[in-house]
């Protein structure tokens, strides 16, 4: 017995360095520490990139080429089916917006990997959690189990979509590397014949059919479970690649000073749940939604700061983490209605790449740490050695983690403060434990919220440093090896080489003062200490190169100036190695580079003329920039310096928007003519909400979907006083009512409710003897996502009930309801756009919104004049805008409302509704539109639906267009965007 179990752990031992495949393919592999594609170890560190949220797809690769230029190596994707199938059994992935393959083809130019995200279901606070609309009726089973009703509705989908990835995974020479199947689907009962078991084993299954050879992976809803790993209770259903999902942030977005406290635990976690695994967070923090009623993301300063990614993604780092996706990289816009209801229509996220597109500086900071993982080999192959509070430090103040690799003996100190909320100045020394013996370095210090990763036996190229206290941004090796770090400014650094022997000659450009002395470890020889020289410094503002004798260039750099340091690859291949790389210093944003003979082409963004200092190597002796050459001059340490021009002194002129107004409510009238409209008749419905009267008025029931719904309720006789209506529309959504064209009442929305009622009072309202007419505008913001209970996608939308009274409070009965909805219902009559982007708003119907209605007879009218009492009126904007063709430059429109103004209000850019305004629940005021929904060059249509939800009518104080920034640039924005913005035509006249 004891023999067995020894062998038994040699096994064990043995099984921990070979590399384990899921037996379909060898080019995706992973032991313990890392994943390997083609049999080198990489650390992922991904962007969460939803291609649903930003539809001009030419902007796709404006945003994924920002990913690669700020440290990111992949993507992580969701492909909301519900964005793909307007119908049961039709999928498009051919309109623009929906080209999945040209996303794909997309990532692998750029050169990014893709971790594939097909659900079925997604979360994502999208509209429906990423389930079909068309299933919001109920049809479609029980949610997220193994009912065969449901089994049968998602097999279609997965099995398309999935055909379509197999076709790029790696095996297949594109750049898929893993799939993950479901979402945040908690195993809470570990039993075979569990439901959630079967359903994961089915589409683990399906998976599999369609043809994917990659690992297929799942990610745990935060530590709240012990879900579908290999390695914990697996009797069914488990992944190849356990991951955990973590928003340890619980940042407050006005309070800068709130929060800030990392997890430590995420180490032991994975020791007990996936230990033959690599530790992956599929969704790691990267900024927070906001809810209706909350804040906006331009007020989150706690998420937005830089110090943010230093000290939570260096302390995944410092806990061995070697996959992480970050959750929004890039947020994007819920058009469309697209968002769930728990969401408006930003989507920025607090992301790092703001929903404009423009580089905010955590973004800057995440890539100083993306460009070191991506060089620092030795961390992918490091185990835990200590970790804790005054661990390798002097200070209890400080906590460590200290990883060390297994086959080179390099060290990886993460430092932070204990309390990492605290604003603190600490200084310390640090112990560190080289090949020749441990280094004590003095004057170590961390500033607040800050981080440091020291390393020792580091190797980059043919050399080794055997420490050093400043962090390491990257290294490449050209005709030399040239070595990037940083410090904050005022912060003393120290590092020496290992494989130099005796002092190195220096020397110094710039304004730090680099001393060289002599330090000795406390290993002893019979020759005595082992002795070594050690370079230290101050860090001063900016930049300073030290050239030493043999060659080697180093740069020291402030945080602030390093924000600015590039790395552009000249592979597209997302593993690059240091010799396949240009280095840049100054510019906004280094997008791609070339290099043909002795001259290297930068493409990238500059909003401010700034310097521009680029290493290639001696044989390079020429710059363009966006295509211009450049005017340079050589330093004496090899590097070429030159000026990259901005966009400051360009000139914007952005119009004063114009208007002309026409009523958007004629269905108020009593008169109105619905004799096209669908009669609500059912007296049963699958969804799980209960009806409060019949017959069923849910809209879903009758094939109306998303957006504002309008119904026209029918009773006779005068006795009526009263009708108590019910609607349900999400978070924010209200309604209001009008009998035979007077406003009766109704409710304004509130933020924390999805389902809100009124009682309508008759008492002021001329009634008939027969055909009496109640009108109810209901509003929406989204189905639900599975975790709103009981029904998720399910929840009934539209009216809930309405149950009409005389003046005894008898109930009385309505002799027919009818609805109308979004466009077409599901026959997706504008496939370019989507059904999502349609509404029952009397001018979405008849196509108001689009380019090329002809508004011409309408009388000039302007939303700051609006509606005296309520109604809906719809205004139109035309204007043309002449923006040179290399400037990006980020438009949105601003409005406003006077305090007290109770409204809804959507905008639409050229058809596509991107923005829904609440005054009174706030809290979005500016909305931002891409280039392709914008034309940067030519005319554009903005229309406002003003909807007065009560008699004290509603108006605007600001609709003004304005500029949140501009680029000048390499990126093409002056394309033509015709085939995004299909224009009306008379098929419209028929949904009156």
């Amino acid at each position: 017995m004891r023999l067995l179990r020894s062998v038994l752990l040699f096994l064990c031992a043995v099984c921990t360095t070979i590399a384990t495949s899921d037996g379909l393919t060898s080019q995706v592999t992973w032991d313990p520490y890392s994943l390997m594609v083609d049999g080198e170890r990489v650390f992922i560190f991904a962007g969460e990139f939803h291609y649903a949220r930003l539809p001009n797809p030419e902007l796709w690769k404006d945003v994924l080429e920002k990913y690669k230029a700020n440290g990111l190596n992949a993507i992580s994707v969701y492909f909301f089916w519900s964005f793909h199938s307007p119908r049961k059994g039709v999928f498009d992935f051919s309109t623009p917006a929906r080209d999945v393959q040209n996303l794909l083809d997309i990532a692998k130019e750029v050169g990014l990997y893709v971790i594939a995200r097909p659900g079925p279901y997604s979360n994502a606070e999208t509209n429906g959690g990423g389930f079909p609309l068309w299933g919001s009726d109920g049809s479609i089973g029980k949610l997220r189990t193994s009912d065969e009703t449901y089994h049968q509705a998602w097999l279609p989908w997965i099995t398309e979509i999935d055909t379509i990835l197999a076709k790029n995974q790696v095996t297949q020479g594109g750049n898929v590397i893993i799939v993950q199947i479901e979402n945040e689907l908690q195993e809470t009962t570990h039993a075979p014949t569990n439901t959630l078991v079967i359903y994961m084993e089915q589409l683990e299954n399906a998976t599999r059919d369609a043809g994917i050879l990659v690992p297929i992976s799942h990610n745990e809803k935060g530590e709240r479970s012990e879900s579908w790993s290999t390695d914990y209770q697996n009797v069914g259903g488990a992944v190849n690649l356990y991951g955990l999902d973590s928003y340890p942030g619980g940042l407050s977005c006005t309070n800068i000073n709130s929060g800030f406290n990392v997890i430590r635990n995420y180490y032991q976690w994975f020791q007990n749940y996936s230990y033959t695994q690599p530790e992956y967070i599929p969704e790691f923090e990267a900024g927070y939604f906001t809810p209706w009623g909350g804040s906006f993301y331009d007020q989150c300063l706690a998420e937005h700061d830089p110090a943010f990614a230093d000290v939570y993604y260096k302390n995944n780092i410092g806990q061995h983490i070697t996959l992480m996706s970050l959750y929004m990289a890039f947020g994007g816009t819920n058009w469309g209605n697209l968002a769930a209801p728990v969401v408006y229509t930003s989507y920025d996220y607090s992301a790092p790449l703001r929903e404009t597109r423009e580089v905010l500086l955590k973004f800057k900071q995440t890539k100083l740490i993306g460009l070191f993982t991506r060089v620092s080999q030795d961390l992918l192959k490091a185990q835990m050695e200590s970790n804790g509070t005054g661990n390798a430090v002097s200070s209890t103040a400080v906590y460590s983690w200290v990883l060390r690799n297994t086959d080179n003996s390099a060290g990886f100190y993460t430092l932070q403060q204990n309390v990492t909320s605290s604003r603190a100045v600490v200084t310390f020394s640090v112990t560190l434990k080289t090949s020749d013996g441990t280094v004590t370095v003095p004057n170590v210090q961390l500033n607040g919220r800050q981080s440091k990763i020291l390393t020792t036996d580091y190797h980059f190229g043919s050399h080794t440093l055997l420490y050093c206290s400043a962090d390491i941004l990257s290294y490449g090796i050209f005709d030399v090896p040239v070595l990037v770090l940083y410090l904050g400014t005022g912060q003393m650094g120290e590092f020496a080489f290992k494989d130099v022997q005796g002092h190195l000659s220096f020397a110094t450009y710039g304004s730090a003062h680099v001393s060289a002395s002599t330090g000795y470890t406390n290993k002893t020889t019979s020759q005595g200490s082992t002795s070594y020289t050690k370079y230290t410094y101050t860090q001063t503002a900016g930049s300073t190169v030290l050239r030493f004798s043999n060659g080697m260039l180093v740069y020291l750099l402030d945080t602030e100036t390093a924000w600015n340091f590039f790395a552009p690859s000249t592979t597209s291949n997302p593993r690059i190695s240091p010799n396949e790389q240009v280095f840049v210093l100054g510019p906004y944003n280094v997008r791609t580079v070339t290099i043909s003979g002795s001259t290297v082409s930068l493409i990238g963004d500059n909003a401010n003329t700034t310097s521009l200092e680029m290493y290639a190597g001696s044989k390079v002796k020429s710059i363009t920039w966006n295509g211009k050459k450049l005017s340079t001059k050589t330093t004496a340490y090899g590097a070429l310096q030159a000026t990259a021009p901005g966009a400051e002194d360009r000139v914007l002129e952005l119009p004063t928007l114009s208007w002309v107004v026409a009523d958007s409510l004629p269905e108020a009238d009593r008169s109105y003519d619905d004799s096209k409209w669908i009669v609500c008749n059912k007296t049963s419905s699958l969804s799980p909400t209960p009806p409060l009267s019949l017959p069923i008025l849910f809209s879903s029931d009758y094939g109306f979907y998303p957006g504002v719904k309008i119904y026209r309720g029918y009773f006779d006789g005068t006795s009526a006083t009263s009708a108590n209506v019910t609607a349900q529309g999400g978070a924010a959504a209200g309604f209001s009512a009008y009998l035979n064209g007077k406003y009766v009442g109704g409710n304004t929305g509130v933020a924390t409710l999805w389902a809100t009622w009124a009682l309508l009072d008759f008492s002021a309202v001329t009634k008939y003897n027969t055909s009496n007419v109640l009108t109810v505008v209901t509003d929406y913001t989204g189905h639900d996502e599975t975790s709103t209970g009981p029904g998720g996608v399910e929840n009934a939308r539209g009216l809930l009930g309405a149950v009409l009274y005389d003046g005894n409070s008898t109930a009385l009965n309505f002799t027919q309801w009818k609805i109308q909805g979004n466009t077409g219902g599901p026959a997706n009559i504008d496939p370019v756009r989507g059904s999502l982007n349609e509404d029952g708003l009397h001018g979405t119907r008849l196509g108001w919104h689009l380019p090329g209605f002809d508004s011409s007879s309408w009388p000039v009218g302007s939303p700051y004049d609006g509606l005296t009492q309520s109604g809906i009126n719809w205004y139109i904007s035309r204007f043309n805008l002449s923006i040179d063709g290399d400037l990006d430059v980020p438009l949105g429109i601003e409005l406003d409302a006077p305090s007290g103004t109770e409204a809804s209000v959507q905008i639409y850019v050229n058809g596509y509704q991107y923005g829904k305004f609440i005054p009174q629940i706030g809290p979005q005021t500016r909305f931002p539109f891409p280039p392709g929904v914008i034309n940067n060059n030519g005319e554009n249509t903005i229309s406002l639906s003003l909807w007065a939800q009560t008699d004290a009518g509603a108006r605007l104080s600001n609709a003004t267009l304005f500029a949140y920034g501009k680029y000048q640039t390499g990126f093409d924005f002056s394309q033509d965007w015709s085939a995004l913005q299909p224009g009306w035509s008379s098929d419209r006249l028929q949904y009156i």
